[in-house]
């Protein structure tokens, strides 16, 4: 009976866990040594609940960062509707991260608390590669966290937790913006002249740029967010944790306010300075939900089945809204639809690792998993680049003799190549929908509307991330 119910929940965590999209953290919950089941720093913000397993008082640190790697190869869409071979694109991000946090256990170890604070790893753009610019120029979201939790131990079997955090957003946009497209085939339009010719799409004389910078307020109560969970072991040496995750403000959506910076297309403005005005991005962050299964093994060992959900639905754009007297009317858009078209994305993974007894100086473990996509190959771009992966992930710890413990995980995250040559960025849509009057029942219109009918976004994509997080735990014996 016990290995049905062990097997029966084995099976709710391979299926009913989550993913890592471009907003997750892979060092956390996926890594080697972290989850909802393992008293480990991270679970302050993972599963509150998990703290409380710890048996001594903590301070722990660490180091963390990703290297993304990008290989694009491009397809060019003319006006004919036609497809041509375009440029490659080979992109490499590396973005850092850390991490401080404190773990206390009151007097009779009923109670435990937790603080953290910690910078997440930039979610960053492919950086001033021209063949991309209508999609991006460079920038990224990074987050900034500050975290307090508890643990209660209702009994030797079953724990409740939660945490509070507050996260600053901050968020940098940088993208292009084809003028000529934009009037159509009318005066100004892609027939007009640019430098002797017409200009036809993506002309760099009908360029103009844009740099969003943008950030939540400094201390508010809409960047409240809270993480609740719970701990159960269900047989001896068999525990499952869930941890739940509610987006910041637990509001439809989070507003980033800051400044724009505008350089006019070439041959709009050609003697014009960079105009500056303001600016808000609209962001519906997604909730989250982890999810983990510890079992014990024969030879001190434990099995790890484990996973995340996450609502991405919510997050479809980046609601860019500009405005300010410097700001020139008719010319520069009041509000625009920056598109990443993400869905819910599940993930699963499993591993063995050896159990910390105190007394081993070297442990080690492995997990390896899978991730659903975030997003469909249609509405790939180089923005988003999210298609169904699979991870591995390796890790080991060192015991010294003075309560000091060295922990360093490495994750590897492979997406196959995508094919995007059916886009749902389509140029032409932009072209049909002013032609018809602005007709926006029809498909070409709703594609303006949604911030599709930009420069083509077809081509194949392959993307591999590598994740590392280098801890330093000291227990107070």
């Amino acid at each position: 009976m016990a290995v049905r119910r062990i097997l029966t929940l084995a099976s709710v965590c391979a299926v009913g866990a989550a993913s890592a999209s471009p907003r997750t953290d892979p060092t956390m919950g996926r890594a080697v040594f972290t989850g909802a089941t393992m008293p480990h720093a991270t679970s302050i913000g993972v599963d509150p609940a998990a703290i409380g397993l710890g048996a001594f008082d903590e301070v722990y640190v660490a180091f963390a960062g990703l290297l993304d790697q990008l290989h694009i190869d491009l397809e060019r869409v003319d006006l004919s509707g036609a497809h041509s071979p375009g440029p490659r694109v080979r992109n490499i991000e590396p973005t850092p991260a850390a991490m401080l946090a404190f773990i206390y256990h009151l007097a009779g170890e009923a109670v435990t608390l937790g603080f953290e604070a910690r910078t997440s790893p930039r979610e960053a753009f492919p950086e001033d590669r021209s063949p991309l610019r209508y999609h991006t120029l460079g920038g990224g979201q990074r987050d900034w966290l500050a975290s307090v939790g508890a643990s209660i131990k209702v009994t030797n079997e079953l724990f409740f937790g939660a945490s509070l955090s507050h996260q600053n957003t901050f968020l940098r946009l940088r993208y292009a913006r084809d003028t000529a497209l934009e009037n159509g085939t009318g005066p100004r339009g892609v027939t007009s002249d640019c430098g002797g010719a017409p200009c036809g799409l993506e002309n760099p004389m009908a360029t103009e740029l844009y740099d969003v910078d943008v950030r939540s307020p400094a201390l508010s109560t809409s960047n409240l967010r809270v993480n609740v969970g719970g701990l159960v072991q269900i047989v001896r040496d068999v525990w499952l944790g869930v941890g739940y995750h509610t987006p910041p403000g637990f509001a439809v959506q989070t507003e980033l306010a800051g400044r724009v910076d505008v350089t006019r297309a070439p041959r709009d403005c050609a003697a014009c300075e960079p105009v500056v005005g303001d600016a808000v991005v609209d962001i519906q962050f997604p909730a989250s939900v982890d999810a983990e299964l510890r079992a014990r093994l024969p030879g001190q060992l434990d099995l790890h089945l484990g996973g995340r959900w996450e609502d991405l639905s919510r997050f479809s754009a980046y609601d860019v809204r500009l405005y300010g007297s410097t700001l020139p009317r008719n010319a520069i858009p009041e509000w625009t639809e920056r598109p990443r078209g993400m869905h819910d994305a599940f993930a699963g993974w499993a591993g063995v690792e050896m159990v910390d007894t105190g007394k081993r100086p070297r442990t080690y473990g492995a997990r390896v998993g899978f991730e659903t996509s975030s997003v469909a190959a249609a509405r790939t771009s180089p923005l988003t680049v999210a298609p169904m992966s699979y991870t591995l992930d390796l890790g080991a710890q060192w015991r010294t003799p003075y309560h000091l413990i060295l922990q360093l995980s490495y994750g590897a995250q492979y997406f196959p190549t995508v094919n995007a040559r059916d886009s749902a960025f389509d140029p032409l849509a932009r072209i049909a929908c002013i032609d018809s009057g602005f007709d926006y029942s029809t498909p070409a219109c709703r594609s303006v509307r949604n911030g599709y009918a930009i420069p083509s976004a077809a081509g194949d994509y392959e993307r591999i991330q590598h994740a590392v997080r280098f801890g330093l735990r000291y227990e107070f014996q």
